[in-house]
């Protein structure tokens, strides 16, 4: 039996964003999803001057985010799948203040590993059992889909 406990001093999650992985090739990815599970359409993103091009799709209500890093660029994403392969790289939450969420996080035993200035983007490893990579975004920033 599960033990249901209660996390007073818990970060606020207001809502579910989207799950993000890291792939060496987004058109592979693409054609596989596509073939095996019927995922599209995608919509894509190159990288430009940035170190991963993107793309991304819906299945049942849940966005799906493909990140290839870009040969030669080094980026913490071409870092993971240097070390752990392709996969799950984080999960991608809502909150109304990043950086007081951040800060949250850290006092509990995470780590940031990226954040962006102005408080909309952090990128923060949870730590503990089950630790997972938590992309925490501003609800006010606007949401494409």
């Amino acid at each position: 039996m599960m033990e249901e406990t209660t996390m007073t001093d818990a970060v606020k999650l207001e809502s579910f964003d989207h799950v993000g992985l890291v792939v060496k090739s987004r058109e592979a990815t693409i054609k596989s999803w596509g073939d095996k599970m019927g995922v599209g359409p995608w919509r894509m993103t190159d990288a430009g001057q940035g170190p991963v091009a993107l793309a991304h799709a819906r299945v049942a209500g849940t966005l799906f985010e493909l990140i290839e890093p870009v040969e030669g660029r080094k980026s913490l994403w071409a870092d993971f799948l240097e070390t752990h392969g392709e996969g799950l790289h984080h999960i991608s939450t809502r909150v109304t203040d990043v950086d007081g969420t951040v800060a949250k996080m850290v006092a509990q035993g995470g780590k940031v590993l990226t954040s962006i200035p102005g408080g909309w983007m952090a990128y923060v490893e949870i730590g503990g059992p089950g630790s997972i990579i938590n992309e925490l975004l501003s609800v006010k920033i606007p949401v494409q889909n």
